[in-house]
């Protein structure tokens, strides 16, 4: 059974339910918005046969890293499409634990935002990822 409450780790973290009930949902994602960091603990929904985190299932959870930067925007953005998102896979996510995302904002522009994420279990990085969203908010996108 998956832990009540926040990961274990210092920060002001808030739990943001997906909306839906589609099989492509993740689940409770944890968002500490102060650090940049989100946070997600690993269920066997999200693994594969081999009761690892399903590739899928990890770039779901990256593409969640703008949400991670929301004070980047004057008012919060409602909705920011990805426009592209890559993800490179650097060692099994095993269940039972806290998948841990830093996010980094590379630049914003009039109407992008490009950030990265390098995700880490217990301090082993296990992938790391680059996003490029589409900003409808910013007081100066065309």
């Amino acid at each position: 059974m998956p832990p009540i409450g926040p990961p274990p780790l210092a920060g002001n973290w808030a739990c943001h339910v997906p909306p839906g009930d589609g099989t492509w949902t993740i689940g409770d994602v944890w968002i500490d918005r102060q650090s940049g960091r989100l946070a997600l603990f690993v269920t066997t929904a999200h693994c594969n046969p081999f009761d690892v985190m399903h590739g899928g299932a990890l770039a779901t959870f990256a593409d969640y890293q703008c949400a991670a930067l929301r004070d980047y925007f004057d008012d919060g953005a409602d909705h920011t499409p990805t426009v592209t998102l890559s993800v490179d896979y650097l060692a099994p996510v095993p269940r039972g634990r806290w998948l841990l995302a830093e996010v980094t904002l590379l630049r914003g522009t009039g109407s992008l935002i490009f950030t990265q994420a390098v995700m880490t279990v217990d301090g082993t990085k296990v992938g790391r990822s680059n996003a490029i969203y589409r900003s409808f908010k910013r007081k100066d996108a065309p």
